[in-house]
């Protein structure tokens, strides 16, 4: 009954938490996950954890879903889940826009544009298969990015230039090895790959998950070039990661 009023104040991050936590028990009522002591344990655990952030938030506390993690994967850990995105529980603001540009590029005729579009995913899937047959060259990730910078550079909306905008400071995080290398990485570059190839169809809508998976990498990268600290700065990044996930509920007696 919950779920309705979260979403409405746009806390999505709890709402996805607690809707795990619901799912989690309707397959424990169900009988596809046992119902052990321990599942008891852990729905208790993710009740007190999401009733301890309402409070925090309601007292002045920043939003930081992130902070609900450790409980968001042991549910969904408990579920059956292989592998669990951490991104799942980040919900930046997506209704802002890249600055705009200094030196806006002449615009292309549009038969000249949809070569260059092709012509640059060509580019981008030659150093993305480059650097998925190793990850130590990062030669293939340079490639990557400069496909991206010349399909940014055609996009003349910020709306449209946003995601390849972004896309950009992860690839500059990717290169300076400021983000781990591991499966959901390099599956958001496999998407950034299909949304070239909808943008060559000329669709340029972007799915929410995909710009938020790729602000996520860009928020929690180490350091930072001016790229990335751009991305940051315009998406308020910075204000979403806590700097500590520690699960404090032990501790909370003694406090």
């Amino acid at each position: 009954q919950a779920h309705g009023a979260l979403s409405i104040v746009g806390l999505d991050g709890v709402t996805q938490c607690s809707e795990t936590l619901e799912q989690l028990l309707a397959e424990v009522e169900s009988g596809k996950v046992a119902a052990t002591a321990t599942v008891g344990e852990l729905a208790q655990r993710a009740l007190t954890a999401i009733r301890h952030y309402l409070d925090e938030v309601a007292s002045g506390m920043p939003n930081q879903t992130l902070k609900l993690l450790p409980v968001y994967r042991d549910m969904m850990a408990s579920r059956g889940a292989d592998r669990i995105a951490s991104s799942d529980l980040f919900y930046p603001d997506l209704s802002l826009r890249p600055p705009r540009r200094t030196d806006d590029s002449p615009s292309l005729a549009e038969g000249a544009t949809a070569a260059r579009l092709k012509a640059e995913r060509a580019r981008f899937e030659r150093g993305f298969l480059r650097w998925l047959r190793n990850a130590e060259d990062l030669g293939g990730v340079v490639e990557m990015r400069e496909a991206v910078a010349a399909i940014e550079a055609t996009q003349a909306l910020p709306a449209a230039r946003a995601f390849w905008w972004v896309t950009l400071a992860l690839l500059d995080a990717l290169a300076n090895r400021q983000v781990s290398v591991d499966f959901h990485v390099k599956k958001l570059c496999a998407r950034i790959d299909l949304q070239m190839r909808r943008l060559l169809e000329g669709s340029k809508t972007v799915a929410e998950r995909l710009m938020r998976d790729a602000l996520y990498f860009v928020a929690v990268a180490q350091g930072g070039g001016e790229q990335v600290r751009k991305v940051k700065e315009t998406y308020q990044l910075n204000t979403l990661v806590p700097t500590d996930t520690q699960d404090i509920e032990p501790l909370r007696p003694v406090l």
